[in-house]
């Protein structure tokens, strides 16, 4: 055949639809065992599973975290308390020079703004990550039709022609 003939053939398009589930053509009683419906299922159950399983380690890891940092301040608050305790009894001047106080107290301003500043850096991190995944999310149907048109010019790059 010549080339010609061959356009007034319909070329068969594969079609995928975003988001589309997999709808039974069995009847409700029966199961279907189709690759699609099995993945589609399998999916569905493991980020059930998924979105559980992550709200019960972020409640786990805040209660862990506010756990570690009551300990910790117990521990200092108790520590400086019995220090105090034993330098008092022995008679220890504990008092510090200007100088020392003004140094300890910038370490900790600079500390704190390095605490802060990083803060800011992950949740600008985070925040820009959150855009970028709604972003994809948005132009879901996008990146299907690319898809659709990738696998159909592969499919009649390849199909036989009669």
């Amino acid at each position: 055949m010549d080339g010609k003939n061959n356009q007034s053939h319909k070329k068969e398009q594969v079609i995928f639809s975003p988001q589309q589930k997999v709808q039974n053509k069995m009847s409700t009683n029966e199961t279907t065992k189709d690759v699609f419906s099995v993945y589609t299922k399998s999916f569905d159950k493991l980020k059930t599973s998924l979105d559980k399983s992550a709200a019960q380690t972020l409640q786990s890891y805040t209660t862990l975290s506010q756990e570690l940092i009551t300990s910790w301040t117990n521990f200092v608050h108790t520590s400086a308390t019995i220090q105090q305790s034993v330098a008092n009894k022995i008679g220890i001047n504990y008092s510090l020079p200007e100088q020392t106080v003004t140094a300890v107290s910038d370490a900790t301003e600079a500390f704190v703004k390095a605490v802060e500043t990083n803060n800011k850096v992950v949740q600008t991190a985070f925040d820009a990550t959150i855009q970028n995944v709604k972003t994809v999310n948005q132009n879901a149907s996008a990146f299907v039709e690319l898809g659709q048109n990738v696998i159909n010019s592969w499919i009649s790059s390849w199909k036989p022609r009669n």
